[in-house]
């Protein structure tokens, strides 16, 4: 190959090529939200409710939430760079239906509703989804948790993690306060 094949080449469309072949979802919420294209995928109103409904299913405790994790940027991202066409709907019909299913029930958008509302909501919601089957809505969660667990928040802070594990520990005990492990 000559010299000049190469010219077309940057180090960036080199790196985003690698991470699509050994698997672009493992990318770190983080750096896909800041690779997001301009505009992004939900409208203003969408994204008001795919941040209460992250906001809802995994709110800041002593731990940050998945806002604080850039959830909602990181799944604007997924769907704008990543996702085919059928999955974008798939994934903008479940958000517009969860939204419609709280005005109808909350008499106001799921974004303005206080927290302990859409939490009420969503639990209910939630069980009812999940009882029927409801893949748009099983695929919502799923990358909605695969966000805020690949996240540095949710890896580091949300689960324990030693960088460099000390001595084998054959048996701990487990209590109320003790952490799951980051993968």
């Amino acid at each position: 190959m000559s010299a000049g094949h190469f010219d077309s080449l940057d180090r960036r469309a080199l790196l985003r090529s690698a991470f699509l072949l050994v698997g672009g979802i493992g990318i770190a919420p983080e750096v896909l939200a800041q690779a997001q294209t301009k505009g992004g995928f939900f409208t203003a109103p969408e994204r008001g409710t795919l941040a209460a409904l992250c906001d809802t299913m995994i709110p800041r405790t002593d731990t940050p939430g998945a806002v604080d994790a850039k959830v909602p940027q990181f799944l604007d991202s997924l769907m704008s760079n990543w996702a085919s066409a059928a999955h974008k709907a798939q994934f903008r019909d479940t958000v517009a239906r969860l939204d419609r299913s709280a005005r109808a029930e909350l008499g106001k958008p799921l974004a303005s509703a206080p927290a302990a509302a859409r939490t009420a909501w969503l639990t209910k919601q939630d069980a009812a989804l999940l009882a029927a089957g409801d893949g748009g809505y099983r695929d919502f969660k799923r990358l909605l948790l695969t966000g805020y667990y690949f996240s540095e928040a949710g890896a580091t802070q949300e689960l324990r993690y030693e960088l460099v594990p000390g001595v084998w520990e054959p048996s701990i005990p487990i209590t109320p306060d003790t952490r799951s492990w980051a993968a």
